[in-house]
């Protein structure tokens, strides 16, 4: 693949999780994956508040599943909802903190209705993105799936 999915791959990211350094997480639908997520293992310290956040390695849609002619549609819902149990669970109160390929931007801003901080010239001038704890419960409701 190439272009802005040439990463789809994930074979190469398995070293991270064998390591203990990430947790992937996958939808797999009719026998192969349509969405993955990399998170870390460890809290990451929050931007915009106190405390730590889950932080979001990597989140991808499968390419096929992008666009009017999707497979299947919320994928990456799904997997952002899933960071947020992931964040309740580890006692981080649904507080998940992302950085975006520009691309994305939109679906972390209208979508999941994120805090975007900007570009951060720390991590490749890349947005960084963030829920405070009433944003990931705002947004579980928003699609129906509050706990």
């Amino acid at each position: 693949m190439t272009g802005e999915h040439s990463h789809w791959d994930w074979r190469d990211k398995a070293g991270s999780v064998g390591a203990g350094a990430q947790m992937l997480t996958a939808v797999w639908c009719e026998g192969q994956p349509q969405g993955l997520m990399a998170v870390k293992t460890f809290p990451e310290p929050s931007k915009i508040g106190a405390s730590g956040v889950l932080y979001v390695d990597y989140l991808e849609t499968a390419p096929w599943n992008l666009g009017a002619s999707a497979r299947f549609a919320g994928i990456g819902t799904l997997l952002i909802a899933e960071a947020v149990f992931i964040s309740l669970g580890r006692g981080l109160g649904g507080r998940v903190g992302l950085h975006s390929l520009p691309q994305a931007e939109p679906f972390y801003t209208n979508r999941c209705r994120m805090t975007s901080l900007g570009p951060d010239p720390g991590y490749y001038d890349l947005a960084y993105f963030e829920y405070t704890e009433q944003q990931a419960a705002d947004f579980l409701s928003r699609i129906g799936m509050a706990p």
